[in-house]
């Protein structure tokens, strides 16, 4: 009995993937579809919510038939080159962008945030990191092997440590905010695969966030500085 009990769970967990097939594209984003055509410029599926989306070729990395039959001609339309990925299936894990950040963001720092699709914090943290590592490479040799305890010393012992510091915060600071960042991501954008409600929530969130921008920017405007106009005096009418 237990084991007709664990075939099945096995089975239910493993039915996404046994009866789809598997489109890894080119930012990572991996989902279960079943492919229904293609032509030289476009993949067809159909997702797991029945919605058909055509793929552009440049953005796919891998498809994995399980259900359909393969075809020569995909590996040809497949390009190994980099490219920019339009389409949004699915949204990005906060718990992977927080995993990410702890490796390969202990070598690569910003990776979390990069995975977030914020590239711009992912660059200034990895910038960071590499300014770190060459002040503490500048100081690093007068630090194990003082010539003497004099100043200097002090002084390369003080740069090294503030490298350090900077290496730390950097890699600190992804792993705060990656998963963060992923959901800010997961809520500026929609995705083929939200439902209908999670895209009305979405929408009603960023009507929020909108509206909240707006009243602040109206209470910021009346409280600045008002020109009072002057008093006019009281016109007294002669008899």
């Amino acid at each position: 009995m237990r084991k007709l009990a664990a075939a099945f769970l096995i089975m239910v967990f493993l039915a996404p993937y046994a009866f789809s097939d598997i489109i890894t594209l080119k930012d990572d984003q991996q989902f279960s579809a079943d492919v229904t055509g293609f032509d030289s410029y476009y993949l067809t599926a159909v997702l797991g919510n029945n919605k058909t989306v055509n793929i552009p070729w440049r953005e796919v990395r891998f498809v994995k038939h399980t259900t359909t039959a393969s075809n020569w001609l995909e590996e040809t339309y497949i390009s190994k080159e980099d490219s920019e990925v339009d389409t949004l299936v699915t949204p990005v894990s906060e718990d992977k962008a927080f995993w990410n950040a702890v490796f390969p963001g202990l070598v690569i720092h910003g990776s979390g945030h990069f995975y977030a699709k914020n590239q711009n914090m992912g660059m200034s943290l990895m910038s960071a990191e590499i300014v770190s590592l060459i002040i503490m490479a500048v100081s690093i040799n007068e630090v194990l092997t003082p010539v003497e305890a004099d100043v200097s010393s002090g002084v390369s012992s003080a740069v090294f440590f503030t490298g350090l510091t900077m290496f730390a915060v950097s890699w600190v600071w992804d792993m705060i905010f990656a998963a963060p960042s992923a959901a800010e991501y997961n809520l500026k954008n929609d995705f083929l695969l939200d439902s209908e409600k999670t895209a009305a929530e979405k929408a009603a969130a960023r009507g929020e966030i909108t509206e909240n921008v707006i009243v602040n920017t109206d209470a910021e405007l009346n409280t600045g500085n008002a020109v009072t106009a002057p008093a006019v005096p009281a016109i007294q009418e002669g008899k």
